[in-house]
């Protein structure tokens, strides 16, 4: 049997939770056949006790700093779906219009640029999913798709309604 690492199997939980999950299945499947009780299961994925006094003020300190987090992600997304997703939904719009107009006057090369900005769109309305209605597993994941969004943005920078708080 393969033994791993508490570290090791945090970093594997926390960079790639599929494969961390079939793992888990697998390690709890190897019984043989055997009815899994909890003695087993302990023994198969044991827990090391805390080392230290202090774990119940590390807890603490923990759940204050991931409940600031998620307070400050609320009030990014709260800007954020007021004021930058709106402009580049309008911007989007703008371009698909434009796209639509040349078509119907015959000008060539326009589908391309009709299929870039439904792409456009199909990205802001993720990252939108992201941020705003909290479609993630980390925090560095929230941070991540603010980013990509304002670089989303930044292609407008010429618009005279671009905020430059909005810069990447």
């Amino acid at each position: 049997m393969t033994t791993i690492n508490r570290g090791t199997l945090l970093e594997l939980v926390r960079n790639r939770p599929l494969l961390a999950a079939e793992l888990l299945g697998d390690a709890l499947a190897a019984g043989d056949g055997e009815p899994i009780d909890k003695g087993t299961l302990l023994w198969r994925l044991p827990r090391p006790e805390p080392a230290g006094t202090d774990e119940p003020a590390l807890t603490s300190r923990y759940r204050e700093i991931v409940t600031e987090a998620r307070r400050s992600r609320a009030r990014v997304a709260e800007v954020l779906s007021e004021d930058l997703i709106p402009f580049l939904r309008a911007r989007i719009d703008e371009g698909l219009d434009q796209a639509h107009k040349a078509t119907d006057a015959g000008e060539p090369g326009w589908h391309k640029a009709e299929r870039d900005l439904t792409a456009k769109r199909d990205r802001v309305d993720f990252l939108e999913s992201v941020l705003v209605h909290e479609l993630y597993l980390a925090i560095e994941e929230h941070a991540q798709a603010e980013h990509l969004l304002r670089l989303e943005a930044a292609a407008y920078n010429w618009h005279t309604d671009y905020q430059d708080d909005w810069r990447p």
